[in-house]
């Protein structure tokens, strides 16, 4: 059965053509995560001669950065292929910048 969302009014009527970046497969955002926590990681073991709380704090600002661009700026629609594309690496800035400032917060709990 087609979601209601998808139907026109008409009785039988054949889906609507899925715009980009309209609906997300939940194994499209799990490889979205798995990338940005392997870049997140990575930056972090390449830093991994700075302070703790310097790179910490670098992850956070990086986080913010992407949180200002994302709320600060007018972006093409979501459901555009570019609009679709810089949310897209927007998400991915976001998550790499909470990987590297969660990091070296767990190394210092452990110490």
């Amino acid at each position: 059965m087609i979601p209601q969302e998808d139907r026109d009014e008409n009785p039988g009527a054949k889906r609507k053509p899925v715009h980009m970046g309209a609906t997300r497969v939940p194994l499209h955002l799990v490889f979205q995560a798995c990338v940005g926590v392997i870049i997140g990681i990575g930056i972090t073991s390449l830093f991994s001669g700075i302070g703790h709380a310097q790179l910490a704090l670098a992850g956070v600002i990086v986080v913010i950065a992407a949180w200002i661009v994302e709320q600060g700026f007018h972006l093409p629609e979501p459901n555009t292929r570019t609009g679709a594309r810089i949310r897209l690496i927007l998400r991915i800035v976001s998550l790499v910048g909470f990987t590297i400032a969660v990091s070296p917060l767990l190394q210092l709990i452990e110490a």
